[in-house]
């Protein structure tokens, strides 16, 4: 090797030690890109989620573009549908819980993700759960900003941590499998002033988009009985991002 090749490997190499962690993770136009290569094509989906500490009571969630159906079963059903954290019809007369799903792939992820306060000019290459993730919005160890934490290499959500009226909210995301092409995970836990945690059964996607899972007018809304626990616990505990 020439001198004037060792040196300039050397350099590179150096670079490599020196160059800020934001370097090596993607901007927001790469960002966007890779979230559309990955979910672009992902518009609906329907899915279950069980709870393991209280058997016998599930929900069975339907989403598409932002809107969403819930169908709480535990003998009686309870039923409501809205978009992002409004609802708009349900059966019950005292507020119904939101499911930590609603928040893990919004539509234009990117621009969400920002609208609820995650800065992009602070990224970082580094390990979530011991395994390889971009964090976007805090530094790591940081756990007082909102961020994001995305696998490596397919971008799905590790960690989503956001303002909310009952204060800052994180929903871990775990246990992907691929369906239909698209990385889904098996497991959601909320950590706010308690933790929660739910395993979800994947049904179906890009099979949810009928428009009369998720009007209003076509809602029976027969007044029904709220579900038991764990409803109130979900109610109390997770809240949709606040917009900034």
């Amino acid at each position: 090797m020439s001198k004037l090749k060792f040196i300039t490997a050397v350099f590179a190499l150096t670079l490599s030690f020196v160059l800020p962690a934001s370097a090596f993770t993607p901007d927001d136009e790469e960002l966007s890109s890779a979230m559309q290569k990955s979910f672009g094509g992902l518009t609906s989906w329907e899915a279950e989620m069980t709870f393991p500490k209280y058997p016998g009571t599930s929900v069975h969630l339907w989403y598409a573009r932002g809107k969403w159906r819930q169908e709480w079963q535990a003998g009686d059903t309870a039923v409501a549908v809205g978009i992002g954290g409004n609802v708009v019809g349900k059966c019950i007369a005292d507020d119904f819980a939101l499911s930590p799903l609603f928040v893990w792939m919004p539509p234009n992820p990117v621009q969400t993700w920002r609208a609820w306060g995650v800065d992009n000019a602070t990224r970082t290459f580094g390990f979530c759960d011991d395994s390889p993730c971009f964090e976007i919005g805090a530094e790591p160890g940081d756990d007082t900003m909102p961020t994001i934490q995305l696998n490596n290499e397919n971008y799905s959500p590790i960690l989503i941590r956001y303002a909310s009226g009952a204060g800052l909210i994180s929903v871990k995301y775990s246990e992907y499998k691929t369906m239909g092409g698209f990385r889904v995970p098996q497991k959601v836990v909320v950590v706010g002033d308690d933790s929660f945690e739910a395993n979800v059964r994947w049904i179906a996607v890009n099979r949810a988009d009928g428009e009369e899972l998720y009007a209003r007018d076509a809602l029976d809304t027969t007044p029904c009985a709220t579900p038991p626990i764990p409803f109130d616990i979900l109610r109390e505990l997770f809240r949709y991002p606040s917009v900034q």
